[in-house]
């Protein structure tokens, strides 16, 4: 307990120096920018703009306040909502030195990862980010990803299977968004380690699989201490820091410890095992078609690396827990839109599932190649629209590494009056990028861009898609992010989706029941049966299509 009391005396002293700080610092630049009024001066907007069901304030922010405007984080710290195209660009890409970005993640909230999962692509910054994004980057190629596809229908049938089960066994609904996480995580646990974590088709329990199924949860049940972590942690010695979180008497922190132990302690054993077997000989040669798992792939690249390329063991083995888990709740969520989208309007879920039966009965297993399936026009049309108008993982803010000047596609009016062509940014400030805003904005997608509509993208995109210049990496839309911060398997995320589907929807018919489900915001939103719940579910009526 005395421990406790210390950090939290050190997150009281910290925050009485701020309010210092802001009674003597000078007007801030971004004083003249509209903006919604603080209800607190301690805690800002930051409990709106982070609320699970904060969507009304978000919608705010982008129909009365417009492309920019000003947020408080924090004791008073102004701070900046965004979603100008040419302001974005500008945060997404720009560098200010030596290749830095001029804009960065907030480094506390990467010493999360860093402290959870090691090392790895999410928690690494500058040379060490670039050069392990360098190492992975052809490990997502097309040729690896055609490679993979057959992996990824195994799941999928496996999937089917289990939820035929279901269907023929009478059950009135089916849980999809249990079953979409389950086998986000399998594709990507056969995909990264090659070994199976779940069999889809019973229930199973892999220590791995619950570990990474409950970091979210025991992470989410420590946010209320996460300023007394931000504050005290660059106050004790790194090796000191495990050894004092172990003395804690809290049963949440124990249970992340438990759960961040147990992620390690796999991927030290899979990666172990993995290096073990690259020793022995088993290699791929150029122009082996061989399957190879991705950490398979990962230790060979970084074998023939050069020596300022390669990456340390401790780096290796964070990328996998990383992978495992960037990919799962985000693509499970996504797919859990996808079909609520499509159970939504009968009439799309009609003309894809005519669309996949068509294609698949060109092949006689009903399996399509990696080119032909991502090339349907339809099923791609679905997917682009549901990313364009749901976004997985909405919040994302960046920090100002040195002062800079936002310049806007589109001047605002000032509080003062006057028109604003570009924002001025001192060093040290927040900026929250509004995804979805950006992706809904009606200057740039048309009066109806609010609307789940997939026929726009069989149909010429409006000439202010392609002039605004949306800094991402997919279909003119930020979902993905863009940059060298960019995510790094979003084709790999695309393909796992578009198979899923094609599985499902060329086999079942989705209808939506009468279950109160709540889609909550966060870091990834995620649907439930009540405000107060954090388990995922999402019940629908599953029947055999016609």
């Amino acid at each position: 307990m005395d421990m406790l009391q210390y950090l939290i005396s050190i997150g009281l002293a910290y925050a009485v120096w701020k309010l210092f700080r802001w009674l003597s610092s000078p007007k801030s630049p971004l004083d003249n920018i509209h903006g919604p009024p603080s209800p607190s001066w301690l805690a800002g907007h930051m409990l709106q703009l982070y609320n699970r069901q904060g969507w009304d304030f978000h919608r705010d922010l982008r129909t009365k306040y417009g492309p920019v405007s000003r947020l408080q984080f924090l004791f008073g710290k102004p701070m900046l909502c965004v979603y100008d195209p040419t302001a974005m660009q500008t945060v997404v890409l720009k560098e200010h030195r030596h290749h830095e970005p001029l804009f960065e993640e907030i480094q506390w909230f990467m010493n999360i990862g860093l402290d959870t999962f090691g090392p790895g692509l999410l928690s690494s910054t500058g040379e060490t980010h670039r050069k392990q994004r360098k190492l992975l980057n052809p490990i997502f190629s097309p040729k690896n990803l055609r490679l993979a596809t057959p992996t990824f229908y195994e799941v999928a049938h496996r999937l089917s299977a289990a939820i035929k089960t279901l269907v023929v066994a009478g059950e009135p609904q089916v849980d999809l968004a249990q079953y979409m996480a389950r086998t986000a995580l399998e594709l990507i646990a056969q995909s990264t380690l090659g070994q199976s974590l779940d069999p889809l088709t019973e229930k199973g329990s892999n220590p791995y699989a619950e570990a990474l199924k409950s970091y979210i949860p025991a992470f989410t049940a420590l946010s209320p201490f996460l300023q007394v972590y931000r504050f005290g942690r660059h106050l004790i010695p790194a090796p000191l820091r495990r050894p004092i979180m172990n003395l804690l008497p809290s049963r949440r922190v124990k249970a992340l410890l438990r759960v961040v132990d147990t992620m390690h302690e796999n991927a030290v054993r899979i990666y172990t095992e993995k290096k073990a077997l690259a020793k022995t000989g088993e290699k791929t040669h150029e122009g082996d078609e061989k399957v190879k798992d991705l950490c398979s792939l990962l230790l060979q690249a970084n074998v023939g690396a050069s020596k300022e390329d390669a990456l340390a063991d401790e780096e290796l083995i964070a990328q996998l827990s990383t992978l495992i888990f960037a990919a799962t709740d985000t693509t499970s969520n996504a797919l859990t839109l996808v079909l609520e989208c499509l159970a939504t309007h009968p009439e799309a879920q009609e003309k894809l599932r005519a669309e996949l039966r068509e294609a698949k009965s060109r092949h006689e297993n009903g399996e399509l190649p990696y080119d032909e399936l991502m090339s349907l026009p339809y099923l791609h049309a679905v997917c682009s629209e549901t990313l364009r108008v749901h976004v997985p993982a909405p919040l994302r803010v960046r920090e100002a590494q040195a002062d800079a000047v936002l310049p806007l596609s589109t001047p605002i009016r000032g509080v003062d009056g006057t028109l604003i062509h570009s924002v001025p940014v001192p060093k040290g400030t927040y900026v929250f990028i509004a995804i979805q805003a950006a992706n809904v904005n009606p200057a740039i997608w048309g009066a109806d861009a609010q609307e789940w509509r997939p026929e726009r993208w069989l149909e010429a995109l409006p000439e202010a898609v392609s002039e605004a210049k949306i800094p991402g990496v997919y279909s003119n839309l930020m979902t993905f992010w863009g940059g060298g911060r960019s995510c790094i398997g979003f084709k790999f995320a695309e393909l796992e989706m578009k198979i899923v589907l094609a599985e499902l929807i060329s086999t079942f018919a989705l209808e939506k029941t009468d279950a109160p489900v709540i889609w909550n915001l966060g870091e990834v939103i995620h649907p439930t049966l009540s405000a107060e719940s954090s388990r995922p579910e999402y019940p629908m009526k599953v029947t055999l299509a016609q």
